[in-house]
Order: C-alpha cells, then sequence, then structure tokens
C-alpha cells in the first residue's frame, strides 16, 4: 500500500479527489498540480490555486513543502502538526468586496464551518516557515482608497505558527518586501497575534529605508468586520520606544505631509486613526521642533483634510513658521501669514488645539520678539485679510515692530482684550479694551496707556488715555477714512507732551507742548477736505521761552469750485487763500510762473485752470516755533496771487525786521511780479548785520528781456558803511536746463579801494548750475583795482569733488582782507592758490609771494611760499621764508602727506629775531604790550591734523603786561621757552616789573590746539616782593591800590576765561583800597542779564532762570595780611569818608572782570585813620584803636565791624560844670564804636578826659550821663568843637565848622601824599555865654618825622580878642626813637594846664621822660627781652595726649580731626 501511494500520480489523483471533494461538499475552490509525499513525511505541493467566492484569486502558490508529523491528527483533522514549512511565490489576496462585511479569506473559511457544535478544537502548528518572493494585497472596495495594503516580494522568516481554532500566533523573525506606495520594508520583526478581538505586534521593530519603530502595537476590534472601517472602529494601543519617522513613509497614510521630513518619538498612542490620543509624547525633528505633552489628533485620514484637529496639553511645543511649511506644506504653508517668520521659533507651554484654519490656546509663549500668556481663539487662518482672533493677550517685551514690518514700533508690553479680524494694516478690524505697560515708538518708550475702541484701518472710534510722563494726553471722538468722505470728529486734550524726550523734534532740546484740538473734518483728500480745525489754549515751550496760543483756526469751504482756506490766530498766522488749486501742486504752480520767464523752461505737468489769491499776517511766535533759526517781527506780511494759464504770479512780503541765522535784517520789502514791464522782482533791505560783514542800503531790482533775467543790486558795507557795492548780473537758462549766472561790469568798494568786475564786460564770466544744487561750474572771473588783479575758477559736483582756483597780481593784502578784531594785514601778493578735494580728501596747493608783509603795522619783509604736490596728489613739499634785508625772521621747509593711509606732516620752522610786537593786540584786555624778538628752531611733525612741535626758543627784551592788574613784566634777556607737542614751556624765567623793579620767576605752560584755543598754565613765584596790583581809582572801581606780595601766583584757563590764583603774604608798600557804595547803576556793571518776558514770568512762578555765562579774567588772592599793608575802605564816595588802617589777617578775594568781587577773612586792625567827612564842611580823622577788626563772608559791602576810634579834641566844660569861673579847652578823647555790616554800621559814642582831675571828671560824667545824651555831646565835640548846652546852643558851631573846613584845606596843600609832613593853621573861636567870655585862638600846627628817630608833634597858638590876647600858647613834643624798632623812646613835651580859672595867668607843665614798650608772655620772657637774652630752648617731655579728645565744643561744631 505504501509502495503503491508513493507513486506520483498516485499522490496526485488522491489530491484532485481531495479537492473535488471540497469542492463538492463546501463549494471549496482548491486546485494542486501536484502532490509528492516522501517516505519521510515530506510532503510538496505544487501549484496551488485557492479561488474566493467571486471566483477571484485567493491564494496561490508555485510551491508548498512540508512534513507531517502526526499523521492520525491529519486523518481527523483537527490536530495538524506540521514541521518546517517553505512556500515559493506565495500569492494572499485578501480583498473585501463592495458591500459586504467580511473579506474573502473570512468568508472561504466559512465555508467548512458545518454549524455544528464543534467535537473537538482546531489546531494547525508549524515549527518554521520561510516564504519566498511573495505578494500580499488587501483591497476594500468600500472604502475611498480602495487599495489599503500592497506588499510586492515578500520574504518571510517565522516560527512558533500555531492557529487555534480561528486564532493565529506566529512568531516573525524577519520580514521584507516592497510595499505597494514605494515604501521598501528592510526589516520587520515581531510576535504576531491574530484574534476576533485583537491583532498584536508585541515587541515590533520595524525598518525601511527612511524610517524605525520600536515597540509594542494591538488593534483592538470587536469582529473582524471592523477592518473594513479600520481608522474609525479599529482601536489602537501602542507603546513606542525611541524610534525615528520620515514624512516619506507618513505620506502613505497622510498625503499632505511634506518631503523627507524626519522626527524622533516615545511614547503611547491610544484610539482610533481617526480620533488618537498621544500620552506621554516625546517627538523632535525638522529645523527645532518639539512635543512633549500628551495629544489628540481628530480626522486625521479623514476625507476632508480640512477636518484634520490637533489639541493637547503641552510641557513643550516648539517649532517655527518654516517647519510648519515644511511639515504641510499644501495646508499651512499656503495659509500661514508670512508675517510669522519674524517671531522665529515659538515655545508654547499649556493647552493647544488647532486646525489648518483655527487655534485656540491658553498657554505661555516664548519667542525671539518676546514672551506672552495667550487665553486666544483665532479662526479663518486660510485668509490672512479676514484671520478672526478673540481672546486676552498679556505680552510681554514683544517686539511688535519686527512682526508688522514698522521700523518705527518697538518692544511693548500690554493686556488687552481683543475681538476683530485682519491681520493686515489694510484689513485690520478689532475691539481693544485693556493697557499698555509700556510701547517702544519713535526711539521711545510709552508707559502706562489705556485704550477702549474700536481700531478698524483705517477707522478708530474710541479713548485712548496716556498718563505716560512725557505724554499726558486724552483722545476721545472718530477718525473713519473707509468711507467715501472720510470723517475725523474727535477731540484731544494734550495736558503735557515732551516732544523731544518723545523723539519728535530734534531740534530743542526742551519742547513741550499743551493744548486742545478739535478736528470736524471730511473729505477724502487734501484737495477736497471740508471743515474745520481747532487748537485752543495751546503752549509750545522750548529752551529760549514759552509760546502761548490762545487760539488757531483753520477752515475750509467750497463755493461751487471755488475753494477758500481761512487762517486765524492772534498768535501764529491769519489771513486766507482762495481760488481754484490743488494743494499738492501748489508749489509746482508757483515754479511753473517763475520759470515762465525764461524760454528754455521746462515747466512742471500740472491741472489746467488753476489760480489762487493768498494774504497772510505772520506772527513771529510761529517762526521762532517752527523755525527758530528766523525771527519774524510783528506787522509782517506776505500777500499776492498766481495762475497756472497766463503764468501770472505776483507776491508782495514785508517785514520790518527779520532774523535768520543770527544774521539780522531790517526793513524788508520784497515785490514779485512777472507780468511787470519795469521789473520782475524788487527786493530792498535798509540794513544786514553778520557776523562777519554789515550791509545797509540793499537795493536789488531785476526785469526779463529776451529770456534772460537781468539783475542789479546796490548796498554799502562795513562797519562804517564805508564799502559800496554796484554788482550788475544776469540769469538764463541754458539748453541742458541748467541755470547760468553770468557777471557783467560790476564795481564795489572795500575798504577805500574800488575793485571791478568783468571790468571788460566779457560774456564768458558766467557761473552754470543745475537745478538741485550739487554742480557748480565758475568760469574765470576777474576782480580788478587798478593794477591789482584777482583770477577766480572752479568746480564742484555734490559734496565729493571741489577745485578751485585763485590767481592774484600785485594785490595788496589789506585790501582784500576782512576787518579782523585786533588783527591788521599787509603785503603785496602775487601768484596763485588752488585747493581741491577728492573723495572727501584735500588737496591744496600754491605758489605766493607777499612782499612787505606787516602784521599790526610791524614789518617782516617778505614772504615767499611755495606749495608742491607729487603726481598722486597725496604729497606736498612745502618751502616759506619770511625775510627782509638784515634777518630772516621765518623759515619753513618740509613735507605734507595727506593719503588716507598715512597722513603726516615733517615741517622744520626756523625764527630769528621774530618779532613778538605784533601780537599784543591778540591779548585784548587780558594780555598787552607783548613784546621782545624770539629765535630758535621748532621741528612739526606727526598727524597733520594734530600736530607735535617741539623745539626751543630764545626771547630777547621780551615782556608782557596786565591791563587789569596794571602790572608790566620785564622778562630776563635769553630767556629760554621750549616747545614740546603743542605747548610753550616756561623754565624758571626771572620775571621784573617795570615801575617798582620788583622780581619773581615764571613757570608753566601755554597751550594750544593748531594755534587755536590758546589756555595758560602759569606760575609766578615772589620769594620777597613782587607788585601784583597797581591801578588808580575810577568812578566805577570796585577796588585799586597797589598790592605787594611774596608768595605765589597762577595764571591758568583759556585766554578768554583767565583765572589768576594768588596765595601770598603782603609785603611793604601795599595800599588796597574799596570804594564801596550800596547804590548800583547800569554803568556799573556791563554784564547785567535783562530778563526776557518769558522769564520774569518763570522766575515769579519760582521757576529757575538760565542764563548765558560771561567769561572774562577771573583773580582769587588768598593773601596773609601783615602790618606792611594798609588797608582803606571808601566808605561813602560822595563825601568821602574813608577807613583806613594797619594790621594782619588772611583775606581771600575773588574778582573778575565782569563785575564780581567777593571776599573773606578777617582783619585785626593795629592802626589807622577814620577819616569822617560831611556836607563839605565837617572833615575829623579818628585814629583807629588797636585791636579792632573786620570779618568779610562774601560781600564787601556787608561786612561786620568792630572797630573803635578815637577823635581827640578840646572844648571848654564850663557850660556844663556850676563852677563859671574856669574859662579854657581842656583835651577831650571821642570814641566811636562801628559794630555791624559797613553798609548799616551801628554807631555808639564814649567820652573821656584824659589828665582831668577826678572832681570834673566826675561832674562832668554825671552831666553826660545816659546814651542820649553822650551822643548828643560827642556830634557836638566832632562837628562844633564845644560841649552842647542849652544856653548856647551851637552860636559859635557855624563859624566853627567853616573856619575848620578852611584850615583842613590849608592842612592837605601842605601835607605830602604819606603823611610824613603835616603843616596847618586854625582858628578856634572862643564861647561867649552870660557867665563867661573865652577868647578866639589863632594858631599853626605841625607833624613832621625830622629823620628816621626824631619825631615832631607842635601847635603854637595866639588869643585873640580876650584878656590873654597878648599871651602866645601853644603844645610841643618831641619823641626821640633810642633803638632800631622804637621800642625805647625819649619824649620831651611842654602843655598848657588842665584848667585856667579867671584872673589867673596861663600855666605850662613841662616834662621829659623814657618808656619801653615791650610784647612778652611771661615775665621771664620779658626780663630775657630787656637783658638782650636769647631764651633757652628747654627740652619738653611730651605729655601723653589722649587719641582724638574729646571736644568741649557743642555736637554741631566739629573741628577738622576731632570726631
Amino acid at each position: 500500500m505504501v509502495l503503491v501511494f508513493s507513486i506520483p500520480s498516485v499522490q496526485t489523483s488522491v489530491a484532485n479527489k481531495l479537492t473535488d471533494f471540497l469542492y463538492e461538499k463546501y463549494d471549496a475552490k482548491i486546485d494542486v498540480e501536484s502532490l509528492s509525499v516522501s517516505y519521510d513525511g515530506r510532503v510538496v505541493l505544487e501549484e496551488v490555486f485557492i479561488e474566493d467566492h467571486h471566483q477571484d484569486t485567493l491564494i496561490t502558490a508555485k510551491e508548498i513543502s512540508t512534513s507531517l508529523l502526526n499523521i492520525s491528527g491529519l486523518i481527523t483533522g483537527y490536530d495538524l502538526d506540521f514541521g518546517n514549512a517553505e512556500i515559493n511565490e506565495l500569492q494572499l489576496n485578501l480583498k473585501r468586496y463592495k458591500g459586504e462585511e467580511s473579506d474573502n479569506l473570512t468568508i472561504f473559511g466559512e465555508k467548512f464551518d458545518s454549524g455544528q457544535p464543534k467535537t473537538q478544537d482546531f489546531s494547525l502548528t508549524i515549527d518554521d516557515i520561510n516564504i519566498l518572493n511573495g505578494n500580499f494585497t488587501y483591497v476594500d472596495e468600500n472604502n475611498k482608497y480602495p487599495n489599503l495594503v500592497s506588499i510586492s516580494n515578500l520574504n518571510i522568516n517565522a516560527s512558533n505558527l500555531l492557529v487555534d481554532n480561528s486564532d493565529v500566533f506566529v512568531d516573525v523573525n524577519s520580514l521584507n518586501g516592497l510595499e505597494g506606495r514605494g515604501i521598501p520594508i528592510e526589516n520587520l520583526k515581531t510576535k504576531f497575534s491574530y484574534t476576533s478581538q485583537f491583532m498584536s505586534l508585541k515587541d515590533l521593530q520595524l525598518k525601511t529605508e527612511e524610517s524605525s519603530l520600536s515597540g509594542s502595537i494591538k488593534f483592538n476590534y470587536e469582529s473582524p468586520e471592523a477592518f473594513s472601517d479600520f481608522e474609525n472602529k479599529v482601536n489602537l494601543e501602542a507603546q513606542f520606544k525611541p524610534s525615528s519617522i520620515n514624512t516619506k513613509d507618513l505620506k502613505v497614510f497622510y498625503e499632505e505631509f511634506g518631503e523627507n521630513e524626519n522626527f524622533e518619538f516615545e511614547g503611547n498612542l491610544s484610539g482610533t486613526f481617526n480620533d488618537l490620543n498621544l500620552e506621554n509624547w516625546k517627538m523632535r525633528g525638522m529645523d527645532r521642533s518639539v512635543i512633549n505633552g500628551n495629544l489628540n489628533l481628530k480626522n486625521m485620514l479623514a476625507e476632508n483634510s480640512s477636518d484634520f484637529k490637533v489639541s493637547g496639553n503641552f510641557n513643550q511645543l516648539s517649532t517655527n513658521y518654516y517647519d510648519l511649511v515644511n511639515l504641510l506644506p499644501n495646508v499651512l504653508g499656503r495659509n500661514l501669514p508670512k508675517e510669522l517668520i519674524e517671531i522665529g521659533n515659538i515655545n508654547l507651554n499649556g493647552y493647544l488645539e488647532a486646525t489648518p484654519t483655527t487655534v485656540s490656546t491658553k498657554s505661555t509663549v516664548t519667542s525671539q520678539l518676546g514672551n506672552a500668556n495667550l487665553d486666544l481663539q483665532l479662526g479663518a487662518l486660510n485668509d490672512t485679510n479676514f484671520a478672526t482672533y478673540k481672546g486676552n493677550i498679556v505680552f510681554k517685551d514683544f517686539n511688535l515692530g519686527r512682526l508688522v514690518g514698522n521700523n518705527q514700533l518697538g518692544k511693548t508690553t500690554f493686556n488687552l482684550r481683543v475681538d476683530g479680524t485682519g491681520f493686515t494694516q489694510n484689513t485690520l478690524n478689532t475691539k481693544l479694551n485693556g493697557t499698555i505697560e509700556k510701547l517702544r515708538f519713535n526711539g521711545y518708550t510709552y508707559r502706562n496707556l489705556k485704550v477702549l475702541g474700536i481700531l478698524r484701518n483705517p477707522y478708530f472710534n474710541g479713548k485712548l488715555i496716556s498718563k505716560d510722563p512725557n505724554l499726558k494726553f486724552e483722545f476721545d471722538g472718530l477718525v473713519d477714512v473707509s468711507e467715501k468722505e472720510n470723517i475725523f470728529d474727535f477731540n484731544a486734550h494734550v495736558e503735557y507732551a515732551n516732544l523731544y524726550n518723545l523723539n519728535f523734534v530734534e531740534r530743542d532740546s526742551l519742547s513741550i507742548f499743551k493744548g486742545d484740538v478739535l478736528m470736524n473734518m471730511r473729505g477724502t483728500t487734501l484737495d477736497n477736505a471740508k471743515g474745520e480745525i481747532v487748537l485752543t489754549g495751546a503752549s509750545y515751550q522750548n529752551q529760549k521761552a514759552t509760546y502761548n496760543f490762545e487760539q488757531f483756526t483753520i477752515t475750509s469751504s467750497f463755493e461751487n469750485e471755488v475753494r477758500e482756506i481761512t487762517v486765524s490766530s492772534p498768535d501764529i498766522i491769519s489771513g486766507e487763500v482762495k481760488g481754484k488749486f490743488n494743494l499738492r501742486e501748489v508749489p509746482a504752480l508757483f515754479q511753473n510762473s517763475i520759470g515762465s520767464l525764461y524760454a528754455n523752461y521746462q515747466p512742471i505737468e500740472i491741472e489746467s485752470n488753476q489760480y489762487l489769491d493768498f494774504n497772510f499776517d505772520i506772527y513771529n511766535k510761529i517762526v521762532e516755533v517752527v523755525l527758530p533759526d528766523i525771527k519774524l517781527s510783528p506787522n509782517t506780511f506776505i500777500r499776492g496771487s498766481v495762475e497756472s494759464e497766463e503764468d501770472d504770479f505776483k507776491l508782495t512780503f514785508n517785514a520790518p525786521q527779520m532774523e535768520v541765522f543770527a544774521n539780522k535784517l531790517q526793513d524788508i520789502n520784497l515785490q514779485i511780479d512777472n507780468s511787470n514791464p519795469l521789473f520782475n522782482a524788487y527786493l530792498e533791505v535798509d540794513s544786514i548785520s553778520t557776523s562777519f560783514y554789515n550791509a545797509s542800503k540793499f537795493n536789488l531790482i531785476n526785469v526779463t528781456l529776451r529770456d534772460t533775467l537781468f539783475i542789479r543790486t546796490e548796498f554799502q558795507g562795513g562797519d562804517k558803511n564805508n564799502d559800496d557795492f554796484n554788482l550788475s548780473l544776469y540769469h538764463t537758462i541754458n539748453e541742458d536746463n541748467q541755470s547760468v549766472v553770468g557777471f557783467r561790469k560790476s564795481n564795489f568798494k572795500f575798504k577805500e579801494a574800488k575793485w571791478y568786475i568783468n571790468k571788460e564786460n566779457l560774456k564768458s564770466q558766467k557761473l552754470i548750475f543745475n537745478n538741485e544744487l550739487t554742480t557748480f561750474n565758475l568760469d574765470t572771473l576777474l576782480i580788478s583795482h587798478e593794477d591789482e588783479l584777482i583770477k577766480l575758477s572752479g568746480k564742484l559736483t555734490d559734496s565729493t569733488y571741489k577745485n578751485f582756483h585763485a590767481d592774484f597780481n600785485d594785490v595788496d593784502l589789506k585790501k582784500i582782507t576782512p576787518y579782523i578784531d585786533s588783527l591788521d594785514l599787509g603785503g603785496i601778493v602775487n601768484g596763485e592758490l588752488n585747493f581741491l578735494q577728492k573723495e572727501g580728501v584735500y588737496y591744496p596747493s600754491s605758489s605766493l609771494e607777499i612782499k612787505n608783509v606787516s602784521i599790526n603795522e610791524i614789518d617782516y619783509g617778505n614772504l615767499d611760499l611755495s606749495i608742491e604736490g607729487n603726481k598722486s596728489l597725496t604729497s606736498y613739499q612745502i618751502d616759506a621764508i619770511l625775510k627782509d634785508e638784515e634777518y630772516e625772521f621765518l623759515k619753513a621747509k618740509g613735507g605734507i602727506n595727506v593719503s588716507s593711509e598715512n597722513s603726516n606732516i615733517d615741517l622744520t620752522v626756523d625764527l630769528n629775531k621774530f618779532k613778538l610786537e605784533a601780537f599784543s593786540a591778540l591779548g585784548a584786555d587780558v594780555i598787552s604790550n607783548i613784546r621782545g624778538e624770539a629765535s630758535g628752531r621748532a621741528s612739526i611733525t606727526g598727524d597733520y591734523s594734530n600736530p607735535d612741535i617741539s623745539g626751543r626758543l630764545t626771547l630777547d627784551q621780551a615782556g608782557v603786561k596786565f591791563p587789569y592788574l596794571n602790572v608790566d613784566l620785564d622778562f630776563e634777556d635769553q630767556a629760554i621757552v621750549d616747545l614740546s607737542k603743542q605747548q610753550f614751556l616756561f623754565n624758571k624765567i626771572d620775571i621784573t616789573d617795570t615801575k617798582f623793579k620788583t622780581k619773581g620767576v615764571l613757570n608753566g605752560t601755554i597751550s594750544h590746539q593748531n594755534f587755536s584755543k590758546w589756555e595758560l598754565d602759569l606760575d609766578i613765584d615772589a620769594p620777597e616782593r613782587l607788585v601784583v596790583l597797581d591801578t588808580e581809582a575810577t568812578e566805577d572801581a570796585l577796588y585799586y591800590g597797589t598790592a605787594f606780595i611774596s608768595g605765589n601766583a597762577s595764571i591758568k584757563g583759556p585766554t578768554e576765561e583767565l583765572k589768576i590764583d594768588v596765595t601770598a603774604t603782603t609785603e611793604s608798600g601795599t595800599v588796597f583800597k574799596i570804594p564801596l557804595s550800596d547804590t548800583e547803576t547800569i554803568g556799573d556793571n556791563s554784564f547785567i542779564y535783562f530778563l526776557t518776558r518769558e522769564e520774569k514770568i518763570a522766575r515769579e512762578q519760582g521757576k529757575e532762570v538760565e542764563t548765558k555765562p560771561v567769561k572774562g579774567l577771573e583773580l582769587v588772592f588768598d593773601l596773609d595780611v601783615t602790618n606792611d599793608a594798609e588797608v582803606e575802605i571808601v566808605v561813602d564816595q560822595n563825601s568821602g569818608s574813608t577807613l583806613r588802617g594797619r594790621g594782619a589777617g588772611t583775606l581771600l578775594i575773588e574778582i573778575n572782570t565782569n563785575g564780581k568781587f567777593n571776599m573773606w577773612g578777617d582783619f585785626v586792625a593795629y592802626e589807622g585813620v577814620y577819616n569822617f567827612k560831611y556836607g563839605g564842611l565837617v572833615q575829623k580823622e579818628f585814629q583807629v584803636v588797636s585791636g579792632g577788626n573786620i570779618t568779610w563772608d562774601g560781600s564787601p559791602t556787608r561786612a561786620n565791624l568792630n572797630v573803635r576810634a578815637l577823635y581827640e579834641t578840646s572844648a571848654n566844660p564850663a557850660i556844663l560844670l556850676e563852677n563859671p569861673t574856669i574859662n579854657r579847652n581842656i583835651p577831650i578823647e571821642v570814641y566811636i564804636n562801628l559794630n555791624g555790616e559797613l553798609t548799616s554800621t551801628d554807631l555808639t559814642f564814649d567820652i573821656e578826659y584824659p589828665n582831668l582831675s577826678s572832681v570834673v571828671k566826675s561832674e562832668l560824667e554825671y552831666r553826660i550821663s545816659d546814651r542820649q545824651n553822650t551822643e548828643l555831646q560827642a556830634l557836638s565835640l566832632i562837628t562844633q568843637g564845644s560841649f552842647y548846652s542849652q544856653t548856647s546852643r551851637g552860636q559859635n558851631a557855624p563859624g566853627n565848622l567853616l573856619l575848620e573846613r578852611a584850615s583842613g584845606l590849608f592842612d592837605d596843600i601842605f601835607s605830602d601824599e604819606d603823611g610824613k609832613f603835616k603843616v596847618g593853621v586854625n582858628y578856634v573861636q572862643g564861647d561867649r555865654t552870660p557867665d563867661q567870655d573865652v577868647a578866639d585862638r589863632f594858631g599853626v600846627t605841625l607833624s613832621t618825622q625830622i629823620s628816621k628817630r626824631i619825631l615832631l608833634n607842635g601847635r603854637v597858638g595866639v588869643p585873640v580878642g580876650g584878656v590873654t590876647e597878648s599871651v602866645v600858647v601853644g603844645n610841643v613834643e618831641i619823641d626821640l626813637l633810642l633803638n632800631e624798632d622804637g621800642s625805647l623812646r625819649a619824649k620831651l613835651f611842654n602843655r598848657e594846664n588842665n584848667i585856667q580859672y579867671i584872673g589867673e595867668q596861663l600855666g605850662y607843665t613841662q616834662g621829659v621822660g623814657l618808656s619801653y614798650s615791650v610784647d612778652f608772655d611771661t615775665f621771664r620772657e620779658l626780663i630775657n627781652k630787656i637783658l638782650n637774652k636769647e631764651i633757652e630752648k628747654v627740652e619738653q617731655v611730651p605729655e601723653e595726649v589722649e587719641e582724638n579728645p574729646k571736644s568741649l565744643a557743642p555736637d554741631y561744631i566739629q573741628f577738622p580731626g576731632v570726631n
């Protein structure tokens, strides 16, 4: 039997019968071409074919080879156990036909189900399976895309196949093939399970050319029929380990994915493909896209791609415009606004929901433009013009300008509630409500803004409130330019706007605007706008002033086609424009009217039939604000008319005064009329004042003849109007549409010399320039005076090229140089000057000879100057010499390199007896009488824009004077001055003043910057005695006198602002006088600054008023005043009362040439005189009592006095005493106590009676006891020389005053200036009362210093008209100085007796005495000084001093070094 069955034909026959049986019983069409079974149980089926229920191929195989391991199971049909199986060219075609629920393989298997309960489970096992070169397809005709899966070239190696009833389990060790959509599967490995409820791929590893997956996947379904709606009914459970996937593979499932974008991911999946959840999903890919969170994908495989939606809570969602567009180029690439490019990479944290056209989020977003908190819904993203948005947006430091493409916008921080549409400027339409914390616009950051309204471009209706410190305003109203007729209806209240800080105004460093703007206008353009604009209560403040504009109104109206614009403001401009015109074409209308004078003019195309009439009064206030460099006076107006067809243009401009860029014009009258046959334009200016030249009586008139505008102008110039100008010009337009200005024969008188321009009236002398004023070409212009000739020519092309030439022929330098203060140049010039600029580099060259050079009338001979350049014009050789027949004063030789890589100078300058007197005038009032001669050599090297100068000069007979101090100093002969860099160094140069021959030493430097901006840093040392002040009294002098010092003085600062600082001790001969005055006139201070009206208002409001600083010379004296110095204060300039004395102290004095005079310090008077004068009659000298002091604390007029002065006189006390027998004068001492400020001194008097008996003295003191009586008697003694009594009320006072004043005049005649010799006469009237009659007295006084050691004081008189008329009376006192310092003196005297009784002869007392005065602190010191011994120096043991001892002063007084 076995032998028979082994025959192949028998085996094939059995197989055919079996397949026929299956077909007949189960309707299962199975064909096997041959069957072979080997003795070892190996079964081979060839050409196997299985047909499905639609008679289409279900399974085919070229060959199936396996082993039968369980024959009995095969016989029963329930337990099939095969060994290894190999299948070649397997073709498995799974298909679900249209309208059917199950696929063909399922239906084929159901054919073998009898419907009867199974008595035994079916199982099939295969240990190993190898499928070679197979194909697998899965087609679902019920799907939009039927071809779901197709794998060709399928090769499978699997093991452990178990078919348990309908469940299938197999381990796929490797699987490769080509997916039907072109995805090559390189390898697939998994543990596959298939049941009626799920399909699982456990431990899946799938690798394609582009992707690599690792994880486990499980498909859950209610029945296999669910695969018919796979994307909606099959639930996916997947856990992915780190894997990668490429969009090339994803396009199989969703064709909108981009090409070749790779992602790395891990996480879990659950749900259907149209409702897929991604949990703990981490994905990174493309450029900078990251997903980290839990997501949900809906409708991923839906038929309509617009139904796709992604949502989730993201720990991190990072992407950018380019990644989104590359991921879904057709979906997002066409819909995302390109403005999102500027955002860069977006990082989102929070909830996000997105579809191809909508986004909803509640999240925190960071980007390169800034951060944001979003609670926002976006819609219609596929149309950027009408995209919608609604929600709350909080932006922090977000660069809004980059997002919308506006450079003026910057970073912003705001919190806004928005509800609107449109992302572009043209479609923006949104409701806004919120605050803008800060907004960067136009370079300024605005803060604290509130907005409420509707913003729609071009429309806003609502409120905008700003509380920014530099912009406080409120806007309320409507701006709508979206309709056919635009509407502006709003009210803007500007409380404060600092336009400078807001960067709207750069010109004014202070720019503040305030005011209200009311606008009610309608129209689409400026040409049809009508309505009214009102500016009220406005003000503008800049650094110059505050400008108030009460009201400014602009009204525009139409009557038919005639338009009228009215401007009304009493502060800005008032007037009207009326006519038919387009505002934008008005400038061209004026230009065409003027250009119509020329045949070659090409007019600008404008609308026809335009005309306008204008009439305006212009006020200076608006001009100062808009054009601060231009100022107009009141009564300035402009009026006229212009027409487009007739080319008619009339204009009249009149201004009483006008200031343009610091140039002042007076009485300007301009008239233009291009149809007037007599003139087209006439300009008249009364005077023109500029910083370099002044002109007056300026007249200009022009007229057009034969296409040429002829111009003639006349005016006078110069400081004294000595220069006359008569110029004739013409202007035309050539064929190239360029302007041509020609010079006809003209003349002008400058510095008394009459010059001619184009004397021969040649047509070639003209200037040609284009309309843009960027190119100029000047043909040779001849300017001549007698035999002197100047030729000028040149060319200019924008700012990159300039080439000018000037030739001089016997030209007097003095006649062509302008008036320069303190500098007068002379000489005869011959040669040429060339100036060339190319690309910002300058190339000057010249060859000049100037004969008879003089500077300020000082002759220097001839100057030869030669400058030669190389071929590339980068290097120049200079050779200059200034000489006369005897000396070569100056020689300069070397080179200058002007190349941009190495610009330098190397020049050697030799000086030989160069005269310095010529530069004396340059010092003006600060330094004068500069004199002497300089010789030496200097080298000028380095960068030619800032060279170094080194060398040495020798000065002969040099000197300088300081006019303000009236001190003239001579330098020592052969004084050496070194030159280093840009400094003159003076090293210990001896100086001597020319008047007193006192000496000092000069050290320091004088520096400069390219011989400008001179600055001094000099020190003068006076080791012994040097005069620093020697001035006389003048009417406006703040001080005067002569000062000698020993110490140091420094002179520092720029020449226009020098500061002289003196720290020294006064020396003998010092007399410093201060004429105090408590009144001031305009002439007292030339530096008085007059406040403007605005500044006065500001000062009244308590605001600070800044005035311009006044420069000048400043002096600071820090003096240690000794007894050698004499200080005199003129208390009253009108009467001549003075306080003069010697003493000691310290004074700090600050003075400048602009009237500043401050004093600080203390002065203790040792001796002095208070010269009291009053009314021209009273003149009394008080001797200052030693020990008084004067203290200054800033103002010299507010010094504090504590001075006691003595006035000695004699008077008869009989009128006050009860005893009438006394009939002669006794010595009286009247003391004046001066306390308080100098200008309001408190005067008190004391009266003392030297050498008077105690009885009489007591009675007098009793009679004169209270202050009122004391002052009365003191004044009587000072003014009358007698006591005051009710019985003798000054009957002799007028006579005494007149006689005393006459005696004073006689004293002044015979007294020398220093007071060492005084001689005078006096006549004293006697007292005549009812009780007594005292004789008058005539006398002679003498006070002199006979020699250095003998002093004489005396008074001799003769009584007149009394009982003792024949008696000669008098006092004489002689002092003999017995030692050098005068401390030891011998004294001889003859003195009248104090009291003379009636009937007694006049008595005298004579005497001789010896006195010695000495200063000492201890008795021992006194003995040693008397014995002329030096005090022995005893070494003292230093006491222990407590560190930082506690001060006894109050806490608010702090001494240096004491805590």
